[in-house]
């Protein structure tokens, strides 16, 4: 008996917008290929909302939009589209095709780890949002320890990696002039610290 291969559908970007439009759950696109995103943990979700509000306070006056894990973003010499968990942009907003829900100019980026996706974060994400002329910085935090990673485009185009370990400690992030405590990232986050 001879086993077939499903036959893979690819889908244009305005039909994955399409589909998307609809959708129960989101799915991220890449370069025809629908993919289903996982749930978010607890820590998860709180992680994200903590660096939503605690770097809105602080970026707002600056003329500096936070915007929550529901925004999209285009990579056009990828053809895919994701959602970060936080996207940050500074500059008048840029829409796919004049769609309000996906930006092409995002400043800042961060993604919050989980085991289903760091790989992808780390590697196929970060890869790609570096194509991104407006991309200045991309922001990794884990949510089962306190660390957080934080990738700086350099004047050479170079990025430079500064890791930050531990609660009593801050970052401060180049892109945005703006400094966050671990305290603020992780406050009502649960679990042991492994570091």
């Amino acid at each position: 008996m001879t086993l077939r291969a499903k036959k893979r559908k690819f889908y244009t970007p305005e039909e994955y917008l399409a589909l998307e439009e609809k959708a129960e759950f989101r799915s991220e696109y890449d370069n025809g290929v629908i993919e289903a995103m996982a749930g978010g943990s607890l820590n998860h979700q709180q992680i994200t909302a903590n660096c939503t509000v605690f770097l809105d306070s602080k970026i707002r006056k600056k003329g500096c939009r936070v915007l929550p894990s529901e925004m999209k973003i285009w990579i056009e010499s990828s053809g895919k589209f994701y959602y970060p968990d936080v996207t940050i942009v500074c500059e008048k907003p840029e829409f796919y095709k004049k769609r309000d829900d996906t930006i092409e100019n995002p400043k800042l980026l961060i993604e919050v780890l989980s085991k289903s996706t760091e790989a992808k974060d780390r590697g196929e994400k970060f890869f790609a949002y570096q194509t991104l002329v407006s991309v200045k910085e991309y922001v990794l935090v884990s949510q089962d320890k306190h660390l957080v990673e934080q990738f700086t485009k350099q004047d050479d185009g170079s990025w430079r990696y500064l890791a930050t370990i531990g609660l009593n400690s801050k970052i401060y992030s180049e892109s945005v002039d703006a400094e966050l405590s671990l305290e603020e990232i992780y406050d009502l986050v649960e679990f042991e610290e492994n570091l």
